[in-house]
């Protein structure tokens, strides 16, 4: 290894160093090596600009994985290699496998275990390796002691977390003292990882030493299982404890963090590519009809490919551009393969779309071997690819559309041999020799991004597809990405899986920092509003905090607000009389028979309300007190039902009370008209849940899925008293938190886009949009402010979409009913064709909202009123009242003074002469506290069970039980800046939300002195089925027009589900069979069981939730049920029963998954039972691998015959007779799900599996 040693060993590494072994593998020296097996010397190592501590030529050996390795002889007795109790041991390495396997034990550095057929196989005298675990490599310390007779007690020690396969160099270290188990430590990229001993425990026994050789890269005679498969550099022994901010800055590098991507894991493609060349290479660059660009190579980064977006450009016809474009946008890239491009922003952060379409040109300095070699271009839009400014590969434009094309002519695919990826749906490709004499290249890879359908305007969606420039090195059969780097990127299903998801999280961050800096644009505006919004509250009164009831626990404010209405309906109950008259069980069926038809809600006849004691007592506008408690002699409600008069009588019509109804209401005014707030309650506090049910209650309440193993461990080792408090911080900042809150948010607004030709009230999916308002954590008067106004993209996702309401003859009108439900607590779907009979609202309100967000007058179409003539026919008295006439025409203008006066948009909104932006002030504005309680109220509603209001979307027609509490979370929501997070905070942290469940309550208690069972929604129901099995979630792209054929105002895609809901309708025109999409309707078959919509013509805040028999059916019985509980390849719970020591450790484990608790003793005793026969059988090859994510088994044969695509079906084949048939096969396959893994022997895998459908289907797994 060439590296720059002073930069980063210290004094103390160095004087160790003196005296202790290390291997540079560059001629430098360090004990002497011998090679056996395929060891290849003088490959690349870690080199700059990637690793900045390493010089441009440093070299390093590189590893076959089945044996190779370098052997070092021991001295003898008492050699540098040979540690004793007491001794210090420290070793480091940098390393960069290649294709980690699930199960290896990759060897980076070991003494001894290396004969197995030798007097001493165990012999380990100490060893560190990685360890694949769930995918990553772990790093592994492990040593053997002696023990009694032939054997030895292992003793390992390996980290829970470690590095992707990513193709990376990583640099690892260990540091032990022997005979002090507490002082292991390790080290992954210069981040210490904790560990822990996971085989036989820690020990203070000293460990094996004898003369056994040192084995770089392999162990075990060479067995491939233990053997390191890829590249190692810089290996030093230490005989010395180097301090940990040494080793921690050991390494540096300068590419972008490695993140694990929150995005749906894709299988392999579903097809090749339909319009793929015909698979013989191109006798010649074809017929130029693209020259290459003239462009800045000062701008192109060395190791980078820059990537320039041209949207300036607006063709009417597909053409190639015929003068230069100016550069838009740009970034950077690392390979030539982009599956898309980053977002555009607009106004505060939204969604826009490019030009349409726009050109992509990607640059870069490529070096090459010399040699003939192989390029392929592969791109949905017209495509060239340039090398040194010379045309080498160019696709055309996609054909014109069409939906009968035949499916056969995907037998046509472009296949060149060894794991050479086919084309995606709707990607054309070439391929052609190419010769280097060696050396640096300038390549240009352009593509025309949207096709052009007429001159009209029509276009198909701008999409890359999976636009790629790749190479075959001369004498290799596989591809690579074409890339500036030196490290290697195969093109195959896999590496291009896992590359899309790494630039997938990489373009995220792109547009997180995009959406900021459009923000901050207007942050000297919303700074204004924050000072607005502090001036207001020092302004007006606080909502004073009461004193904590006697006896009471509280964690923070919102106890004392409950205690103190505990204690009063305490008093309320007290009042009743003993032997008096209950007014539930004996005055309140007469009122509900005979006398609240007319005497609740927003309209109640003469003013009277008899729906609450309040109401009665202050009486109608004629009479007086309806009741004056211990007068019936004043009580205008006994006048009246004793009445003779006519005029004066009631009930006016119908049967008038009995007498002896009549006396039973006079006694209890008698007796004081004791009428308490609730119907009898249980005031009894249960205590704080324990801690794993407070951790699943809160982790599924803030991130929609049960905790992992990971995090139960990580909160069960935390002793600390404020770890609940941690945990909700954790939680809250955790970018699930988004995926959790979406399918809430969707109902209340009701997105509701359809994936082909729109009907009845579709909306654009705006569903990215609130997506990305979340993970960003907008404030919520920004976010609403960004809905009202409409601003960006309807295609490309952004709030513009709200404003869509297909076939709808006042769509405006539609989306002013959603505003005021979702945002103000008014209901006004009545009020859309005339006045609301049973509310307040008017339908000239609803017009009002409908021109601001027109911003422009609107008039009443006949189609949305109702004729007051038809009403009034044969005399009737009309139950409705119609105050707008047809081709009424009502002005923008702010229809609800009582919430907030038009003089506050005159000062607050940033273009007072924009009525969306004017009613998005009036709406969000401080003054307007409605505003703020009504999203108070919707988060406490989400997070115990019950609104403070209990009809969040209808405050007219609901109880208001704690009206001081939800004032004072309505000021701190406006204090807080409009934080979600700050009111959700308040309450998870309260003793309220983290009392114990009272299993007895059906329904959530309105004093809150426990919580009630509640059941998960339909999207957590698929998501912790998943979640917890470890079963990945994989359906089809949520589209009907994959290869992009269609015109995008008929056509949406939205995207590779990863969560439940990114889900849709998959309804389509005559419900055609081709066009089903079986995976995504197994899916939406159970979330419509638990009360999901697959469409959401209108919004709703509180889905059906009572249990019917399909629920159970369909989970038991239904395919998704089949697919999380087979134990496939890729199923978690398989690489959990490979892994499990004891039925015991097994058990524990899925009870933990599934249920985030330990078995009872008789759970335990009886699940061991079950799983015991057969246990230690189960595994029939010891062996196992992974490939792609899936449980592989070397030993078994592999599918026999040539690879081919499998077909697909899209709109533009789907008429076609063959379509149908392959539909129907896919939805068989649908059905069957994966084989179950052949890793394991039938018998114990079914026993397993049985044990896992018990638990995701029992009914503890639903209720939390």
């Amino acid at each position: 290894m060439r590296r720059l040693l002073p930069i980063f060993l210290s004094l103390t590494a160095l004087a160790a160093a003196e005296t202790s072994p290390a291997w540079t593998f560059d001629g430098q020296p360090g004990p002497e090596l011998s090679a056996v097996g395929n060891v290849r010397l003088k490959q690349a190592g870690p080199r700059r600009p990637d690793y900045p501590r390493f010089d441009t030529q440093n070299i390093a050996p590189t590893f076959d994985g089945k044996g190779a390795r370098l052997v070092i002889k021991d001295p003898g007795a008492d050699s540098v290699f040979d540690f004793k109790n007491g001794d210090a041991f420290t070793v480091e390495a940098w390393v960069r496998p290649e294709g980690l396997r699930k199960g290896e034990n990759a060897m980076i550095i070991g003494k001894g275990r290396t004969d197995p057929k030798g007097p001493t196989p165990n012999n380990q005298n100490w060893a560190v390796r990685l360890r694949v675990l769930y995918d990553t490599a772990c790093l592994n310390f492990l040593f053997a002691t002696p023990a009694s007779g032939k054997d030895v007690q292992w003793h390992r020690w390996t980290t829970p977390t470690g590095f992707p396969n990513d193709g990376r160099w990583h640099h690892v270290a260990v540091r032990y003292e022997f005979g002090k188990p507490e002082s292991i430590r390790g080290w992954i990229d210069g981040k210490e990882i904790k560990g822990s001993w996971d085989m036989d425990g820690a020990t203070t026994e000293a460990p094996v030493v004898d003369d056994a050789p040192v084995w770089i890269g392999s162990s075990q005679g060479g067995l491939a299982n233990s053997s390191f498969r890829g590249a190692i550099d810089e290996i030093r022994l230490y005989r010395a404890l180097v301090p940990s901010q040494e080793i921690a800055g050991r390494f540096a590098t300068t590419l972008p963090p490695v993140v694990k991507a929150e995005v749906a894991q894709v299988g392999p493609s579903p097809n090749a590519g339909n319009d793929s060349a015909s698979g013989t290479k191109a006798a010649k660059a074809p017929e130029v009809t693209r020259t290459a660009p003239k462009v800045d190579w000062t701008t192109v980064t060395n190791g980078q490919v820059r990537v320039e977006l041209c949207e300036t450009w607006k063709p009417t016809t597909n053409v190639w551009p015929d003068k230069p474009l100016a550069v838009t946008d740009s970034y950077v890239a690392p390979a030539f393969g982009f599956a898309r491009v980053p977002e555009k922003y607009v106004d505060t952060g939204v969604r826009a779309e490019r030009g349409h379409p726009y050109l992509l040109r990607a640059l870069g300095v490529v070096k090459l071997p010399a040699g003939k070699h192989r390029l392929l271009l592969r791109g949905r839009g017209a495509s060239a690819l340039f090398i040194d400014g010379k045309l080498q590969l160019q696709t055309p434009f996609p054909p014109p559309g069409t939906d009968n094309k035949p499916v056969k002519d995907q037998d046509k695919y472009l296949d060149l041999g060894g794991d050479f990826r086919f084309a995606p749906p709707g990607n054309r490709d070439a391929w052609v020799e190419f010769e280097s004499k060696g050396g640096e290249h300038r390549v240009i890879l352009e593509s025309v991004v949207g096709y052009v359908i007429n001159a009209k305007g029509a276009r198909r969606r701008p999409e890359l597809g999976e636009t790629v420039a790749a190479i075959s090195l001369a004498g290799r059969t596989d591809w690579q990405l074409l890339s500036p780097r030196e490290l290697a990127l195969p093109y195959n299903d896999g590496i291009w899986e896992f590359y899309a998801s790494q630039e997938e999280v990489r373009l995220s961050k792109i547009d997180a920092a995009a959406r900021a800096a459009a923000r901050a644009r207007q942050g000297e505006y919303w700074q204004k509003r924050r000072e607005a919004a502090n001036q207001w509250l020092a302004a007006t009164p606080e909502t004073k905090v009461p004193a904590l009831a006697a006896g009471f626990p509280a964690n923070n404010p919102i106890d004392h607000f409950l205690a103190e209405k505990i204690v009063a309906y305490q008093g309320q109950v007290k009042a009743v009389k003993t032997g008096g008259i209950e007014f539930y069980a004996k005055i309140q069926p007469i009122l509900e028979a005979s006398c609240l038809e007319c005497h609740q809600g927003g309209k109640p006849k003469g003013g009277l309300h008899l729906d609450t004691l309040a109401g009665a007592l202050k009486g109608g506008k004629s009479d007086g007190a309806a009741i004056v408690p211990g007068d019936p002699a004043k009580s205008s409600l006994l006048a009246r039902i004793r009445s003779e008069d006519p005029d004066e009588m009631m009930p006016p019509k119908g049967h008038r009370l009995a007498a002896a109804d009549i006396a039973l209401i006079e006694q209890w005014i008698k007796e004081g008209a004791a009428w308490p707030e609730y119907r009898p309650l249980s005031t009894r506090l249960t205590p704080l849940t324990d801690d794993l049910a407070f951790l699943r209650r809160v982790t599924l309440d803030t991130v929609g899925v049960p905790p992992s193993s990971d995090e139960i461990a990580a909160f069960a080792a935390d002793t600390s008293s404020d770890k609940r408090a941690k945990a909700i911080d954790r939680l809250l900042a955790d970018p699930r938190a988004a995926d959790h809150q979406m399918g809430y948010w969707q109902d209340i607004l009701a997105e509701n886009p359809n994936i082909l030709n729109p009907t009845l009230n579709n909306s654009g999916p705006f569903r990215w949009w609130i997506y990305e308002s979340l993970i960003d954590r907008k404030p919520l008067d920004l976010m609403v402010t960004e809905l009202l106004r409409l601003k960006g993209s309807s295609a490309a996702g952004g709030p513009a979409g709200f404003g869509i309401a297909s076939q709808n003859d006042v769509p405006m009108a539609a989306k002013a009913t959603i505003v005021t439900t979702a945002f103000l607590g008014v209901e006004t779907k009545c009020a859309r064709c005339h006045d609301s009979p049973a509310h307040t609202s008017k339908q000239e309100q609803v017009f009002a909202l409908a021109a601001l967000l027109e911003t422009k007058a609107v008039k009443v179409p006949a189609t949305s009123s109702v004729s007051m003539a038809k009403l009034r026919e044969g005399g009737r008295k009309p139950l409705i009242e119609v105050t707008l006439e047809p081709g009424t025409s009502v002005e923008p203008h702010w229809p609800f003074p009582e919430f907030s006066q038009e003089s506050v948009a005159d000062e607050l909104a940033l273009d007072p002469k924009d009525p969306r932006d004017r009613l998005a002030t009036l709406v969000t504005a401080p003054q307007n506290e409605r505003f703020a309680q009504v999203m108070a109220n919707r988060i406490w509603a989400r997070l115990m069970g019950r609104g403070l209001v209990e009809q969040p979307w209808d405050w007219e027609r609901s109880k208001h039980s704690h009206p001081e509490l939800l004032r004072w979370l309505g000021r701190e929501l406006v204090r807080s800046g409009y934080d979600a997070d700050h009111v959700r905070r308040l309450i998870l942290n309260s003793h309220a939300y983290q009392r114990a469940t009272d299993l007895t309550q059906k329904l959530p208690n309105p004093l809150y002195v426990a919580p009630a069972p509640r059941r998960l929604s339909a999207e957590q129901v698929v998501d912790s089925m998943f979640a917890t099995t470890g079963k990945p979630f994989r359906t089809e792209e949520a589209s009907l027009d994959i290869d992009s054929i269609r015109e995008q105002a008929n056509s949406v895609t939205l995207g590779q589900p990863r969560r439940a809901w990114m889900l849709t309708s998959t309804s389509n025109e005559r419900d055609r069979p081709a066009l089903a999409l079986p995976r995504i309707q197994a899916v939406c078959d159970v979330m419509a069981a638990f009360g999901w919509r697959a469409s959401r013509p209108d919004p709703v805040t509180e889905r059906e939730s009572s249990a019917n028999s399909l629920q159970p059916a369909i989970l038991s019985n239904g395919t998704m049920g089949t697919w999380v509980t087979r134990l496939s390849d890729d199923h978690g719970v398989t690489a959990l029963a490979f892994g499990a020591r004891t039925t015991a450790d097994f058990v524990d484990e899925l009870f933990l998954r599934v249920l985030t608790r330990r078995p009872t003793a008789a759970e335990k005793a009886r699940y061991e039972a079950y799983l015991t026969p057969g246990f230690e059988r189960r595994c029939r090859n010891n062996g196992f691998t992974s490939e792609n994510g899936r449980i592989v088994n070397l030993a078994l044969p592999r599918p026999a015959g040539p690879r081919r695509p499998e077909y697909y079906v899209s709109w533009s084949n789907h008429l076609n007779d063959l379509a149908t048939t392959v539909r129907m096969q896919q939805e068989a396959a649908a059905r069957k799900g994966d084989p179950a893994t052949p890793q394991l022997t039938d018998d114990w895998r079914r026993r397993a599996e049985d044990v896992v459908w018990a638990l995701v289907n029992s009914p503890e797994f639903l209720y939390y």
